[in-house]
């Protein structure tokens, strides 16, 4: 008998033989149950929840179902919680099938491998958001993960780098088991100096307190935030938003080691994405469901220098100082980058008309020529000014130099007669000529004075001491505000206020706005013409000087007007002396401006650089 074989009929038993081995591998789909350690809002688990479904929707290449649990350990410490969460996860996986069980930091480690037996029983492990010291030593085979450093060193190293002027680096971290540990760690990595900075540890603080401490800190300080998971009164936070809080107060540059923080006033830090971690998961994870057991037991993150540009700009960092080899977040493209072609052909055009470019050369030649004449005629226009300002105090010169010479006088007529008397006083003799020379230095004083500001030169600058040169030109101008009834009154509580400025030229600055205090105040009663000169250091580095008068102040219409030149409040008055003023403190680096604060009179500032 011969048994005849039908092709079709073949075909049809091939085809619904392969149907139902697709139809079974469909029937038991693989399966994922991923488990952190912290609760579902900590922005580090939801970017490794966003790195490791990315990779797995790219590269699965089939339906695979997810399963996630939270286990909150860092909030809730106690093992009777550990209990209670197992006991969960046995009733509620402990009758599935499960390819692979994903743990994400190392209290969701420690859980997973002291309690799979009871719900996920022979599974094969993957682990990711833990540092070499939380991976036990001998790991099961088929326990397997990537491992992070959080490597606190590089980030001070960073900041070393980034920050040339540092002196110390400040570690901040809160008061939970998690926050000490870390704590721990930092001490062991840093120790007291590491990278050439003094390290300084802070803890034990209210979250508060953490701010204060923060805001205080000097601009030659680096600030590396940890973890605070509790602080000193016991508040729970999620870390990224207590290092938040912390680093908008903080007065000095941020750094971390966790990606999370940045984009809340965190600078830099040497660190491994979160999401990077939760695709490095995602790959070892999709090896395991094929089957795949090769991968070695640990991992490294990958991670690198992550600096933020909005920051670097904030704070007005150096970009050479940035590693070559540094992630940049937040980069704006420089108009280079984004329009390179354009300007190619921008310069390729400058280039065929090179003729125009020596034009503008030449014209930026003359033009320095012509601010150099500018600058003598400033100089110029100030000697007048001196000139003139002196000539309308002669009178009050007159009588300061007119009390000396009279007492010499007086004194030289009294030893002429004693010389003649048989037995002449000699003491008395000694003591008239001691008041004729102090009288004569206090003559050639005025007199020199007058010389030194009545003589024209280059306005070169030096150190010199603002105390004395407002008490010298106060002195100066005493008889003139004897004559107009006001009192000057100086406060210079400082014993020096050095600055670099051209002191003749000062001088003329005080006198100028001393003389317009006193014309301010002509109108009023003689007991209330009162000017204050007062001398102060000021903040980043300069320091201050201001006149106030009691007078009606600056009118409204005037206060935009009041320093440009041919503007005057005077009968008569020019109105360059304020321009020339401002022109003179400019020259010297400074400023001068009204306080538009003050509820009486007037009050110029000067403000000039500190020596």
């Amino acid at each position: 008998m011969v048994l005849r074989i039908r092709p079709r009929a073949v075909i049809v038993t091939l085809i619904v033989l392969l149907a139902g081995a697709f139809v079974a591998r469909a029937a038991v789909p693989r399966r994922v149950l991923l488990v952190y350690e912290s609760e579902s809002t900590l922005l580090a688990a939801r970017q490794i929840a966003s790195g490791f479904a990315e990779y797995m929707e790219a590269n699965a290449p089939e339906h695979i179902e997810y399963y996630t649990e939270y286990l909150d350990t860092l909030r809730f410490t106690s093992p009777v919680h550990s209990r209670r969460v197992a006991d969960f996860l046995e009733a509620k996986y402990g009758q599935m099938d499960l390819d692979v069980v994903v743990t994400a930091g190392p209290g969701a480690l420690r859980f997973v491998l002291e309690a799979r037996d009871r719900f996920a029983k022979d599974v094969p492990v993957v682990f990711g958001a833990v540092t070499e010291n939380s991976v036990v030593e001998t790991l099961p085979a088929d326990v397997k993960g990537v491992v992070s450093r959080f490597d606190l060193g590089k980030t001070v190293q960073l900041a070393s780098r980034l920050q040339p002027r540092a002196r110390k680096v400040v570690v901040m971290y809160g008061s939970a088991p998690f926050d000490r540990k870390w704590g721990e760690t930092a001490l062991a990595v840093l120790g007291e100096r590491y990278a050439s900075l003094d390290v300084e540890y802070v803890s034990g603080l209210s979250l508060d307190g953490f701010r204060s401490a923060a805001a205080g800190l000097s601009s030659d300080a680096a600030l590396v935030i940890l973890t605070v998971f509790q602080d000193a009164e016991g508040t729970k936070f999620v870390p990224r938003d207590a290092a938040r809080k912390i680093a908008a107060a903080s007065s000095a540059p941020v750094y971390s080691v966790y990606s999370s923080y940045f984009g809340s006033n965190v600078l830099g830090g040497h660190v491994g994405t979160f999401q990077s971690v939760g695709a490095q998961m995602a790959a070892l994870s999709l090896d395991i469901v094929r089957g795949d057991l090769s991968a070695p037991q640990t991992t490294p993150a990958r991670e690198t220098a992550l600096v933020d540009w909005r920051e670097v700009q904030r704070l007005r960092i150096d970009d050479v100082l940035i590693p070559d080899d540094a992630e940049i977040r937040n980069y704006a493209p420089s108009a280079w980058e984004r329009y390179r072609i354009p300007i190619s052909a921008v310069f390729l055009v400058i280039a065929a008309q090179m003729l125009t470019i020596a034009a503008l050369v030449y014209q930026n030649q003359r033009g320095r020529r012509l601010e150099a004449t500018l600058a003598s005629e400033r100089i110029e226009l100030a000697h007048l000014s001196r000139r003139s300002q002196l000539g309308e105090l002669s009178g009050a010169f007159a009588h300061e130099l007119t009390q000396p010479l009279t007492s010499i006088l007086a004194n030289a007529e009294a030893g002429q007669k004693l010389s003649t008397e048989t037995t002449p006083d000699m003491n008395e003799i000694r003591a008239i000529f001691d008041d004729i020379a102090a009288d004569d230095r206090r003559a050639s004083s005025v007199i020199s004075q007058l010389r030194s500001m009545m003589l024209k030169g280059e306005a070169s600058q030096e150190i010199l001491d603002l105390n004395e040169a407002v008490r010298q030109t106060v002195a100066l101008a005493r008889a003139e505000m004897v004559a107009r009834r006001t009192e000057v009154e100086v406060h210079d509580e400082l014993a020096s206020v050095r600055v670099k400025g051209n002191l003749v030229q000062l001088q003329q600055v005080i006198l100028n706005l001393l003389v317009n205090a006193a014309d301010a105040m002509a109108d009023l009663p003689p007991r209330q013409r009162r000017v204050e000169i007062g001398v102060d250091k000021g903040k980043n580095g300069y320091c201050e000087l201001s006149v106030a008068d009691m007078g009606p102040g600056i009118p409204a219409e005037m206060q935009s007007e009041i320093f440009k030149p041919f503007v005057s409040s005077k009968k008569g008055g020019l109105g360059l002396g304020l321009a020339i003023c401002r022109s003179i403190v400019e020259a010297q680096g400074g400023k001068l401006f009204f306080d538009d604060g003050v509820k009486r009179g007037a009050r110029a500032v000067v403000i000039l650089p500190s020596a």
